[in-house]
């Protein structure tokens, strides 16, 4: 068993989740601690709502509310969207009520002070004469440096490079879209250049283990091609978590420079709540934990680059193992676009469909190496063809198989040749390898798991024919009943297979086949069939269970 920390990246509470975000890390993120807990892991999932941003009070602004509300409302449909789709955390972190996020932030950057880690340095800084503010991040608008696409006045969305303090072409303050002036002010700040030797040390051990993802890898490369730049992690404003330093009275710290610690937070808030109060320290502390962190491509420097190099910095938590990016899911054709209004909500259309026909549809066609497409008639389709027309036409036929034919006692598949089990071989002896192996989290691949049991459950609806042809003659009963029972054992190791992606589904199936689900976790075991079919003999059906989706 190894102990595993899986992560999603922070989401800002100035709006509901869309598809584009729910395809992305929080998807890939549970599906992974979904099957580590299926093969035996110690997993803990965690995360926070990044309401500190200062997108937050931008949002409240523009509705009028304070900037508590708007983290306050959004956070909570952001948790509800994810209760709907099955993607909550182990602990979610509120840190706008809850004080440990503030008290670990502050205690890692003091480590890292009173180590003479961090150093001050007077920037350059935009400024708006007419708000009379330092425009940071969300509140300065202008085109990336380096790429020229339209950008925040810290991160580019497109390239994800970090721009420097006043390095954006064409700045508009994001309130007033006035020019500003250049100003400077004293911050403190990371000096990265110096641990580029520990880090690309670091990135060769790690992709040793794990297989980074190539545009990541490559944005590394190029990242490292040249002086890695100065970090900023602190800055002037009255909303976030004060430097805790004499002197510094209002200033705060950046959240690009508090995130990797709101995981640390996280961790020890539901340690807390499981009556373990200092396993987190152990945990971050132990080499042997992995470390799994989620994000969108944009978030590569925070994630692959600036956390790592504060946790080195610092020395007493290990270093990701993995850090898993995904690209942007477009919606019909167009990025999604809170603004322009062209997105669908999460918490929206979750309220309307199967939460499990949704998380199978998004690991179908997620973004996970390159820019893919959420398209209404498409995701109709997965329902019908895959789902509906698939899923629950076998499960559903052969289970009135079982009701009319053995009066409800599911046939016992014994062992013999492969060839006795038909086209359902490979499934029997092939899908729990191969969705092993596209969920292992040094390879995750939800697409590629997907696939693989979507064609096992097309190679199962194929075979009803040959299945119904042994049913009609009474010659045949025995050969029937065999067959019988090989589709209902690979029907048991795609239910049990698929419990990551599907886990309703999974946790509604499993159990009228006689296989145990963990009340915990509400998930059966990993099959092993090595000592035996995975479906107890003598089980009983009393019925054809009810459909689980809906056709749209």
């Amino acid at each position: 068993m190894t102990t595993y920390i899986v992560t999603s990246a922070p989401p800002n509470p100035n709006g509901d989740l869309h598809l584009g975000h729910l395809a992305g890390p929080f998807l890939g993120a549970d599906i992974l601690t979904r099957h580590l807990r299926q093969r035996g892991h110690d997993v803990s999932y965690v995360g926070y709502s990044d309401e500190h941003s200062c997108y937050v009070p931008r949002r409240a602004a523009e509705l009028g509310w304070t900037a508590h509300r708007a983290a306050f409302t959004f956070g909570n449909r952001m948790e509800e969207t994810l209760s709907l789709g099955a993607m909550h955390h182990d602990f979610f972190t509120r840190p706008l009520t809850d004080a440990r996020h503030t008290e670990i932030v502050q205690r890692y950057f003091t480590s890292l002070w009173e180590q003479g880690r961090l150093v001050t340095r007077e920037l350059p800084v935009f400024h708006c004469t007419g708000c009379e503010r330092n425009l940071y991040e969300a509140e300065v608008r202008g085109e990336c440096q380096f790429c020229g696409d339209p950008s925040d006045g810290v991160y580019c969305e497109a390239c994800g490079l970090p721009q420097e303090t006043t390095g954006l072409a064409n700045p508009r303050c994001t309130a007033c879209w006035e020019t500003p002036e250049v100003r400077t002010l004293e911050r403190i700040c990371l000096p990265l250049e110096e641990y580029r030797d520990r880090l690309l040390a670091y990135y060769a051990q790690a992709q040793e283990h794990a297989e980074w993802r190539p545009r990541l890898r490559a944005y590394l490369d190029a990242l490292f091609a040249r002086e890695l730049p100065l970090t900023p992690v602190s800055r002037i404003a009255d909303y976030g978590v004060p430097v805790p330093l004499a002197g510094w009275e209002g200033h705060i710290l950046d959240t690009w420079f508090s995130g990797i610690f709101g995981y640390v937070a996280a961790s020890a808030r539901l340690a807390e709540g499981e009556g373990e109060p200092s396993r987190w320290e152990r945990q971050w502390a132990d080499p042997e934990t992995r470390i799994v962190n989620f994000i969108g491509f944009d978030c590569s420097f925070s994630h692959a680059v600036l956390w790592p190099a504060l946790l080195l910095a610092e020395g007493s938590a290990t270093l990701p193992a993995q850090v898993v990016t995904n690209e942007f899911y477009r919606l019909e054709g167009e990025k999604f676009s809170t603004s322009r209004d062209h997105a669908i909500w999460g918490g929206d259309f979750l309220r309307q469909v199967s939460g499990d026909a949704l998380r199978f549809h998004l690991a179908l066609t997620g973004p996970e190496r390159e820019q893919t497409n959420f398209a209404a008639k498409e995701f109709a389709a997965t329902v019908q063809d895959v789902l509906v027309g698939g899923v629950e036409t076998w499960t559903r036929t052969l289970a009135a198989m079982v009701v009319e034919d053995f009066e409800g006692t599911i046939p016992t598949a014994e062992p013999g040749p492969a060839s006795a089990a038909g086209p359902l071989a490979a499934v029997l002896d092939g899908l729990p390898a191969d969705v092993a192996g596209s969920l292992a989290a040094e390879s995750l691949s939800p697409q590629v798991a997907a696939r693989a049991l979507a064609a096992a459950v097309a190679t199962g609806v194929r075979d009803l024919g040959e299945l119904r042809r042994l049913r009609i003659d009474p010659a045949d009963r025995d050969r029937y009943a065999g067959r019988l029972a090989v589709h209902l054992e690979a029907l048991a190791v795609v239910a049990t297979t698929a419990a990551p992606l599907m886990p309703g589904w999974s946790a509604f199936l499993a159990p009228r086949l006689g296989i145990p689900v963990d009340p915990t976790h509400r998930m059966p075991s990993w099959p092993d069939r090595t000592d035996g079919p995975l479906i107890p003999a003598g089980t009983t059906l009393t019925s054809v269970p009810p459909a689980f989706f809906h056709e749209l």
